[in-house]
């Protein structure tokens, strides 16, 4: 793509975005914040100019604040080098570390840990530091000041300041490397989108049921607009395009939903025409974006998935003591949604008209997600069943009632989808007590009967 039209399609995407999209897109990239404090460093530079080459300050302190162009030079052209290779030295360290990290348990972590507001900052201060002693050290002019005082102690100062940042970065980084709290920020950083960009940009104009009947509002055949290009569905402007909608008086209804892959010519959005307002495709289909990658601005399932396949590269490299926290940290993920979310497709706008239909998903569909790809490779591994069992027993009492049964649904899948003997009675014993306890907070108990008849025939019949 022309550099011209990506800068003026980045433009025209970031113009569209909420401030919560707005505000995920500049944490992804550091470029920002380093730019941010390489404006700051630039400015102090401009400022010791000032002081030293304009006011002379210079001529003026005491021995002890003063020096000469000689030793200013020497200071400044020292730090310069000093800088460089401290920098070289620490992000080449970490992207060691990171990329290690990131093989062993998943890339995502790549984009988490950059995110992460401590890491943006300490990163931007190396870049300031920088930016301030190299662009002092070209300033510097015997003909000008003979003697400077701003300059070498702010050199010195910022110096300072990046070798403190420095041993923090690697305090900081050895802190969050530890796997544990890897899942803990991937987990609230997860928590933190649906707790502000979803219930935000989503969730307001949600509405359990259309006002008018759906039937007459969706009276005769939909007109298909299809998709601009290939890629993830990542993001879609839904007060905008209900505002739209509301404008020209229709209704439009998704066929794909948010993180789906698709492909360009296939089928995206159909709206309704009453014929009472010209309607313009190319409106709608701006208000959607499709990008090369899945991001979790509005994608629920992008940040379940980063802590799944933690859960299931730990089994391959047989880590069950964090195949087990990860499991437990999706427990938590799960009850942030269902505590958020109505999950009705029909949004409306500020005269409660129906005007954007979306897939329909549900609590089910994000258990499912979660534990059914987990329960695939634990299905012979005991305790790893046994700790998706807990987990959904503590969800179980946790969660709305509403949710009871497609809870024990799914923990009774689980139970009837592990495959080995017990070797342990200690594992048997939780296997059994831990899916009557969800029957019990379900108020499944038949089930949970028929479930252990079931179980004795087979082995009857296995004796047989």
């Amino acid at each position: 793509m022309h550099p011209i039209h990506y800068i003026k399609r980045t433009y025209q995407r970031l113009k569209t975005l909420s401030y919560h999209q707005m505000k995920y897109e500049m944490k992804s990239n550091v470029w920002l914040i380093c730019l941010a404090y390489g404006f700051v460093g630039l400015a102090f530079a401009g400022l010791a100019w000032f002081l030293d080459m304009h006011l002379r300050i210079g001529l003026e302190m005491t021995n002890f604040f003063q020096a000469d162009y000689e030793l200013t030079r020497q200071i400044v052209s020292s730090l310069v080098a000093g800088i460089i290779t401290l920098n070289a030295f620490t992000l080449n360290s970490i992207l060691v570390v990171l990329t290690n990290f990131s093989g062993q348990f998943t890339p995502r972590m790549l984009t988490t840990f950059i995110s992460d507001r401590r890491t943006r900052h300490l990163i931007g201060i190396f870049n300031m530091a920088f930016v301030f002693i190299l662009l002092t050290f070209f300033v510097l002019d015997e003909a000008v000041a003979s003697h400077y005082s701003a300059i070498p102690i702010l050199t010195v100062l910022f110096m300072l300041i990046a070798v403190g940042s420095f041993v923090i970065f690697i305090s900081h980084t050895i802190n969050w490397m530890q796997v544990p709290n890897i899942m803990q920020h991937m987990k609230d950083e997860s928590q933190h989108q649906i707790l502000t960009t979803l219930v935000r940009d989503l969730e307001e104009y949600r509405t359990s049921e259309p006002q008018r009947n759906l039937a007459d509002q969706l009276e005769g055949e939909g007109i298909t607009i299809t998709a601009s290009k290939t890629g993830y569905i990542q993001i879609v402007d839904y007060k905008r395009l209900i505002s739209y909608a509301q404008s020209v008086d229709t209704v439009i209804q998704f066929e794909r939903r948010i993180g789906e892959f698709v492909l360009k010519g296939s089928p995206l959005l159909t709206y309704w025409k009453t014929g009472r307002y010209p309607i313009d495709p190319d409106e709608i289909n701006k208000h959607v974006f499709i990008g090369s990658k899945k991001t979790e601005v509005q994608d629920i399932e992008f940040g379940i998935n980063k802590l799944k396949e933690i859960a299931i590269k730990a089994l391959g490299n047989d880590d069950p003591h964090t195949t087990s926290n990860a499991i437990f940290q999706l427990s938590d993920l799960l009850l942030s949604i269902s505590q958020v979310s109505r999950f009705s497709p029909y949004l409306t706008d500020s005269n409660n008209e129906l005007r954007v239909i979306i897939r329909k998903e549900s609590f089910a569909f994000y258990l499912n997600s979660t534990f059914s790809h987990i329960c695939l490779y634990a299905k012979r591994d005991p305790v790893i069943t046994n700790n998706i069992l807990e987990a959904i027993s503590l969800l179980a009492e946790a969660i709305d009632d509403v949710y009871h049964d497609c809870s024990w649904e799914f923990a009774l899948m689980v139970a009837k989808g592990y495959e080995a003997s017990f070797a342990f009675e200690y594992n048997e014993q939780s296997y059994y007590q831990t899916l009557e306890k969800i029957s019990n907070t379900t108020n499944h108990q038949k089930e949970y009967k028929e479930f252990l008849e079931e179980l004795e025939q087979k082995r009857k019949a296995q004796d047989v």
